[in-house]
Protein backbone atom coordinates (compact mmCIF):
# COMPACT_ATOMS: atom_id res chain seq x y z
CA UNK A 1 0.00 0.00 0.00
CA UNK A 2 0.97 3.28 -0.98
CA UNK A 3 1.81 5.64 1.57
CA UNK A 4 0.13 8.35 -0.61
CA UNK A 5 -3.34 5.84 0.35
CA UNK A 6 -5.60 7.69 2.69
CA UNK A 7 -6.80 4.95 4.64
CA UNK A 8 -10.71 5.36 5.81
CA UNK A 9 -11.76 6.28 9.67
CA UNK A 10 -13.51 3.36 11.26
CA UNK A 11 -15.62 6.26 13.48
CA UNK A 12 -16.08 8.24 10.19
CA UNK A 13 -17.45 5.08 8.14
CA UNK A 14 -19.77 3.88 11.32
CA UNK A 15 -21.70 7.73 11.18
CA UNK A 16 -24.74 8.02 8.79
CA UNK A 17 -23.78 8.95 5.33
CA UNK A 18 -23.48 12.85 5.56
CA UNK A 19 -22.69 13.27 1.83
CA UNK A 20 -24.64 15.81 -0.16
CA UNK A 21 -28.11 16.82 -0.27
CA UNK A 22 -29.45 13.72 -2.62
CA UNK A 23 -27.55 10.79 -0.31
CA UNK A 24 -29.62 12.11 2.38
CA UNK A 25 -32.70 12.29 0.47
CA UNK A 26 -32.36 9.00 -1.00
CA UNK A 27 -31.95 8.03 2.84
CA UNK A 28 -35.13 10.06 4.17
CA UNK A 29 -37.28 8.34 1.46
CA UNK A 30 -36.02 5.00 2.67
CA UNK A 31 -37.50 5.96 6.35
CA UNK A 32 -40.28 7.29 4.99
CA UNK A 33 -41.43 4.19 3.14
CA UNK A 34 -40.97 2.38 6.32
CA UNK A 35 -42.95 4.47 8.07
CA UNK A 36 -46.08 4.69 5.70
CA UNK A 37 -45.63 0.64 5.72
CA UNK A 38 -45.86 0.23 9.33
CA UNK A 39 -48.45 3.02 9.50
CA UNK A 40 -50.74 1.03 7.04
CA UNK A 41 -50.45 -1.94 8.72
CA UNK A 42 -51.34 -0.26 12.03
CA UNK A 43 -54.23 1.26 9.84
CA UNK A 44 -55.11 -1.67 8.70
CA UNK A 45 -55.11 -3.57 12.25
CA UNK A 46 -56.71 -0.85 13.82
CA UNK A 47 -59.65 -1.24 11.20
CA UNK A 48 -59.63 -4.70 11.28
CA UNK A 49 -60.07 -4.58 15.07
CA UNK A 50 -62.42 -1.92 14.68
CA UNK A 51 -65.08 -4.20 12.09
CA UNK A 52 -64.08 -7.03 14.55
CA UNK A 53 -65.51 -4.92 17.40
CA UNK A 54 -68.21 -3.70 14.93
CA UNK A 55 -68.73 -6.93 14.06
CA UNK A 56 -68.79 -8.62 18.14
CA UNK A 57 -71.05 -5.59 19.30
CA UNK A 58 -73.61 -6.19 16.23
CA UNK A 59 -73.62 -9.92 16.99
CA UNK A 60 -74.11 -8.71 20.54
CA UNK A 61 -76.88 -6.76 19.69
CA UNK A 62 -78.68 -8.99 17.71
CA UNK A 63 -78.19 -11.50 21.11
CA UNK A 64 -79.44 -8.93 23.27
CA UNK A 65 -82.54 -7.80 21.10
CA UNK A 66 -83.04 -11.50 20.29
CA UNK A 67 -83.46 -12.55 24.27
CA UNK A 68 -85.87 -9.08 24.59
CA UNK A 69 -87.61 -10.51 22.09
CA UNK A 70 -87.50 -14.10 23.65
CA UNK A 71 -88.50 -12.56 27.21
CA UNK A 72 -91.53 -10.29 25.46
CA UNK A 73 -92.38 -13.65 23.80
CA UNK A 74 -91.99 -15.86 27.24
CA UNK A 75 -94.44 -12.46 28.65
CA UNK A 76 -96.88 -13.01 26.30
CA UNK A 77 -97.11 -17.04 26.80
CA UNK A 78 -97.26 -16.60 30.37
CA UNK A 79 -99.56 -14.13 29.82
CA UNK A 80 -101.70 -16.67 27.66
CA UNK A 81 -100.46 -19.13 30.07
CA UNK A 82 -102.64 -17.35 32.87
CA UNK A 83 -105.51 -16.88 30.15
CA UNK A 84 -105.67 -20.24 29.52
CA UNK A 85 -105.67 -21.76 33.06
CA UNK A 86 -108.31 -19.11 34.10
CA UNK A 87 -110.33 -20.06 31.25
CA UNK A 88 -109.67 -23.78 32.48
CA UNK A 89 -110.99 -23.08 35.53
CA UNK A 90 -113.99 -21.08 34.15
CA UNK A 91 -114.63 -24.22 31.72
CA UNK A 92 -113.97 -26.71 34.63
CA UNK A 93 -116.73 -24.80 36.82
CA UNK A 94 -119.28 -24.41 33.74
CA UNK A 95 -118.34 -28.73 33.82
CA UNK A 96 -119.02 -29.29 37.35
CA UNK A 97 -122.11 -27.31 37.32
CA UNK A 98 -123.08 -28.85 34.08
CA UNK A 99 -122.68 -32.46 35.92
CA UNK A 100 -124.40 -31.05 38.91
CA UNK A 101 -127.59 -30.65 36.68
CA UNK A 102 -127.30 -33.12 34.90
CA UNK A 103 -127.10 -35.34 38.17
CA UNK A 104 -129.84 -33.09 39.73
CA UNK A 105 -131.94 -33.72 36.28
CA UNK A 106 -131.39 -37.32 36.50
CA UNK A 107 -132.30 -37.37 39.87
CA UNK A 108 -135.92 -35.26 38.65
CA UNK A 109 -136.24 -37.51 36.19
CA UNK A 110 -136.01 -40.84 38.34
CA UNK A 111 -138.34 -39.32 40.74
CA UNK A 112 -140.89 -38.60 37.43
CA UNK A 113 -140.57 -41.99 36.49
CA UNK A 114 -141.54 -43.38 39.74
CA UNK A 115 -143.90 -41.18 40.32
CA UNK A 116 -145.22 -41.80 37.36
CA UNK A 117 -145.44 -45.92 37.87
CA UNK A 118 -146.76 -45.15 41.17
CA UNK A 119 -149.43 -42.94 39.58
CA UNK A 120 -150.35 -45.56 37.02
CA UNK A 121 -150.25 -48.10 39.42
CA UNK A 122 -152.86 -45.96 41.43
CA UNK A 123 -155.01 -45.71 38.30
CA UNK A 124 -154.91 -49.48 37.81
CA UNK A 125 -155.75 -49.56 41.22
CA UNK A 126 -158.56 -47.00 41.21
CA UNK A 127 -160.03 -48.83 37.96
CA UNK A 128 -159.72 -52.31 40.06
CA UNK A 129 -161.56 -51.01 42.99
CA UNK A 130 -164.32 -48.59 40.25
CA UNK A 131 -164.89 -52.17 38.80
CA UNK A 132 -165.22 -54.42 41.64
CA UNK A 133 -167.40 -51.42 43.37
CA UNK A 134 -169.65 -51.87 39.95
CA UNK A 135 -169.43 -55.54 40.25
CA UNK A 136 -170.89 -55.55 44.10
CA UNK A 137 -173.44 -52.67 43.51
CA UNK A 138 -174.65 -54.28 40.75
CA UNK A 139 -175.04 -57.53 42.60
CA UNK A 140 -176.94 -55.83 45.69
CA UNK A 141 -178.94 -53.66 42.94
CA UNK A 142 -182.59 -55.54 44.64
CA UNK A 143 -181.37 -54.42 48.34
CA UNK A 144 -180.47 -51.05 47.39
CA UNK A 145 -183.17 -50.09 45.32
CA UNK A 146 -185.48 -51.65 48.82
CA UNK A 147 -183.07 -49.44 50.81
CA UNK A 148 -181.77 -52.62 52.92
CA UNK A 149 -178.43 -51.61 52.36
CA UNK A 150 -175.93 -48.71 50.64
CA UNK A 151 -172.54 -49.89 48.63
CA UNK A 152 -170.29 -45.93 49.29
CA UNK A 153 -166.68 -45.51 49.41
CA UNK A 154 -165.31 -43.91 52.82
CA UNK A 155 -161.55 -43.73 53.62
CA UNK A 156 -160.40 -44.93 50.36
CA UNK A 157 -162.86 -48.31 51.28
CA UNK A 158 -165.61 -49.96 49.57
CA UNK A 159 -167.97 -50.37 52.39
CA UNK A 160 -172.05 -51.53 52.57
CA UNK A 161 -173.87 -50.05 55.06
CA UNK A 162 -176.90 -52.09 56.84
CA UNK A 163 -179.29 -49.06 58.90
CA UNK A 164 -179.95 -50.46 62.00
CA UNK A 165 -184.11 -50.57 61.59
CA UNK A 166 -183.50 -53.68 59.10
CA UNK A 167 -181.39 -55.36 61.49
CA UNK A 168 -182.17 -54.79 65.13
CA UNK A 169 -185.20 -53.32 67.17
CA UNK A 170 -184.53 -49.81 68.49
CA UNK A 171 -181.43 -50.59 71.93
CA UNK A 172 -181.04 -54.05 71.08
CA UNK A 173 -178.30 -56.33 69.65
CA UNK A 174 -180.78 -59.46 68.65
CA UNK A 175 -180.91 -59.31 64.82
CA UNK A 176 -184.60 -60.08 63.77
CA UNK A 177 -185.66 -62.37 60.93
CA UNK A 178 -185.48 -59.96 58.10
CA UNK A 179 -182.42 -58.70 59.19
CA UNK A 180 -181.16 -62.55 58.87
CA UNK A 181 -182.41 -63.12 55.86
CA UNK A 182 -180.22 -59.26 54.40
CA UNK A 183 -177.57 -60.93 56.18
CA UNK A 184 -178.08 -63.97 54.33
CA UNK A 185 -178.02 -62.66 50.95
CA UNK A 186 -174.80 -60.11 51.77
CA UNK A 187 -173.11 -63.02 52.44
CA UNK A 188 -173.59 -64.89 49.57
CA UNK A 189 -172.65 -61.89 47.57
CA UNK A 190 -169.63 -61.56 49.69
CA UNK A 191 -168.60 -65.10 49.26
CA UNK A 192 -167.60 -64.27 45.48
CA UNK A 193 -165.30 -61.30 46.45
CA UNK A 194 -161.88 -62.20 46.23
CA UNK A 195 -158.74 -61.19 48.01
CA UNK A 196 -160.64 -59.23 50.88
CA UNK A 197 -160.92 -59.24 54.21
CA UNK A 198 -164.29 -57.71 56.17
CA UNK A 199 -164.46 -55.45 58.65
CA UNK A 200 -167.86 -55.63 60.90
CA UNK A 201 -168.32 -52.29 62.46
CA UNK A 202 -171.25 -51.29 64.94
CA UNK A 203 -172.06 -47.97 65.01
CA UNK A 204 -174.51 -45.54 67.53
CA UNK A 205 -175.81 -42.22 67.73
CA UNK A 206 -175.00 -40.22 70.96
CA UNK A 207 -177.60 -40.63 72.69
CA UNK A 208 -176.24 -42.92 75.83
CA UNK A 209 -177.13 -46.02 76.84
CA UNK A 210 -178.07 -47.78 80.34
CA UNK A 211 -179.79 -50.97 81.20
CA UNK A 212 -178.87 -54.38 82.36
CA UNK A 213 -178.13 -55.99 78.85
CA UNK A 214 -175.59 -52.86 78.14
CA UNK A 215 -174.16 -49.99 80.07
CA UNK A 216 -172.73 -48.02 77.15
CA UNK A 217 -172.72 -47.40 73.35
CA UNK A 218 -169.47 -48.90 73.16
CA UNK A 219 -171.23 -52.43 74.69
CA UNK A 220 -174.37 -52.15 72.06
CA UNK A 221 -171.94 -51.49 68.97
CA UNK A 222 -169.81 -54.26 70.20
CA UNK A 223 -172.58 -56.59 71.11
CA UNK A 224 -174.15 -55.85 67.89
CA UNK A 225 -170.62 -55.94 65.37
CA UNK A 226 -170.11 -59.73 66.75
CA UNK A 227 -173.67 -61.04 66.58
CA UNK A 228 -173.63 -59.75 62.54
CA UNK A 229 -170.24 -61.28 62.44
CA UNK A 230 -171.92 -64.92 63.66
CA UNK A 231 -174.80 -64.52 61.18
CA UNK A 232 -172.36 -63.95 58.45
CA UNK A 233 -170.34 -66.94 59.39
CA UNK A 234 -173.50 -68.83 59.53
CA UNK A 235 -174.59 -68.20 55.86
CA UNK A 236 -171.29 -69.49 54.76
CA UNK A 237 -168.59 -66.64 55.12
CA UNK A 238 -165.06 -67.85 56.05
CA UNK A 239 -164.93 -66.54 59.61
CA UNK A 240 -160.76 -65.99 58.91
CA UNK A 241 -161.66 -63.24 57.07
CA UNK A 242 -164.11 -61.26 59.01
CA UNK A 243 -163.30 -58.87 62.04
CA UNK A 244 -166.12 -57.51 64.31
CA UNK A 245 -165.71 -53.77 66.08
CA UNK A 246 -167.06 -51.27 67.71
CA UNK A 247 -166.85 -47.55 67.48
CA UNK A 248 -170.03 -46.50 69.50
CA UNK A 249 -171.02 -42.50 68.64
CA UNK A 250 -167.47 -41.98 67.84
CA UNK A 251 -167.53 -42.21 63.77
CA UNK A 252 -170.67 -40.55 62.82
CA UNK A 253 -171.43 -40.13 59.04
CA UNK A 254 -174.16 -37.64 59.64
CA UNK A 255 -174.87 -35.07 62.65
CA UNK A 256 -176.38 -36.03 66.36
CA UNK A 257 -178.49 -32.93 66.11
CA UNK A 258 -181.85 -33.89 64.29
CA UNK A 259 -183.28 -37.52 63.99
CA UNK A 260 -182.49 -38.02 60.56
CA UNK A 261 -178.89 -37.69 61.16
CA UNK A 262 -179.18 -39.92 64.55
CA UNK A 263 -181.25 -42.36 62.38
CA UNK A 264 -177.79 -42.38 60.25
CA UNK A 265 -175.60 -43.17 62.54
CA UNK A 266 -177.04 -46.02 64.16
CA UNK A 267 -175.84 -48.62 61.37
CA UNK A 268 -173.66 -51.85 60.77
CA UNK A 269 -170.68 -51.60 58.22
CA UNK A 270 -169.14 -53.95 56.32
CA UNK A 271 -166.13 -53.02 55.43
CA UNK A 272 -164.07 -54.45 52.20
CA UNK A 273 -160.58 -54.57 53.39
CA UNK A 274 -157.69 -55.29 50.91
CA UNK A 275 -155.50 -58.15 51.88
CA UNK A 276 -152.04 -56.76 51.77
CA UNK A 277 -149.05 -59.42 50.21
CA UNK A 278 -145.96 -58.97 51.61
CA UNK A 279 -143.73 -57.62 49.10
CA UNK A 280 -140.59 -59.46 47.73
CA UNK A 281 -137.99 -56.98 49.17
CA UNK A 282 -139.73 -57.50 52.97
CA UNK A 283 -139.66 -61.16 51.78
CA UNK A 284 -136.30 -61.76 51.33
CA UNK A 285 -135.46 -58.92 54.58
CA UNK A 286 -137.61 -61.62 56.63
CA UNK A 287 -135.70 -64.73 55.02
CA UNK A 288 -132.40 -63.02 56.15
CA UNK A 289 -133.15 -62.14 59.80
CA UNK A 290 -134.54 -65.81 59.88
CA UNK A 291 -131.23 -67.36 58.40
CA UNK A 292 -129.27 -64.75 60.92
CA UNK A 293 -131.25 -66.16 63.92
CA UNK A 294 -130.71 -69.60 62.80
CA UNK A 295 -126.44 -68.87 62.45
CA UNK A 296 -126.30 -67.30 65.73
CA UNK A 297 -128.08 -69.78 67.89
CA UNK A 298 -125.37 -72.19 66.26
Amino acid sequence: MNANEIQPNPVQSERPYAGNTSDRTIVWRKYSNKSVFICGVLFCVVLGLGYYTWNLWSHDQQIVNALRQSKKEIDKLRTTGKQSAAEINKLKQALEQSEHKAFDLDSRLAAAESRFEELQEERASIAARLAEFRKVTQQFRQMISSGKLAVVFRRGRMVVELPEKVLFPSGSADITKDGADALRQVSKVLRRVRDKRFIVAGHTDNVPISNEQFRSNWELSVARAVNVTKSLISSGLNPQRLVAAGHAQFDPVATNSNAAGKQKNRRIEIILEPRLRQPPEAKKAVKTDKTKAVKRKK
